[in-house]
């Protein structure tokens, strides 16, 4: 099962949980199991998304420190070479 179909899945226990006839100290204990859940696949998404991200940053710098050093080293940044 996908983390997408499992994310899914425990948002609707959770919708659907008040309707399901359970005590209320039933409820509260799936209600914070569910939680504790979906905190956990929240961390591994953003674990999984985090490094992904790391790799598209670290080209995004390269590409930037290539077109820095191109440019012409005579002029301020943030006064134009014109005096203006």
């Amino acid at each position: 099962m996908t983390l997408d179909a499992l994310i899914m899945l425990s948002g609707g226990f959770v919708a659907v949980l008040p309707f399901l006839g359970f005590p209320n100290s039933w409820d509260s204990v799936f209600f914070f199991l569910a939680g504790v859940f979906i905190i956990g696949l929240g961390i591994v998404v953003r674990r999984r998304g985090l490094g992904v991200m790391d790799v598209k940053k670290d080209e995004s710098r390269s590409a930037d420190s290539t077109t820095h050093t191109s440019q012409s080293s005579d002029s301020t940044p943030g006064r134009h070479p014109e005096g203006h």
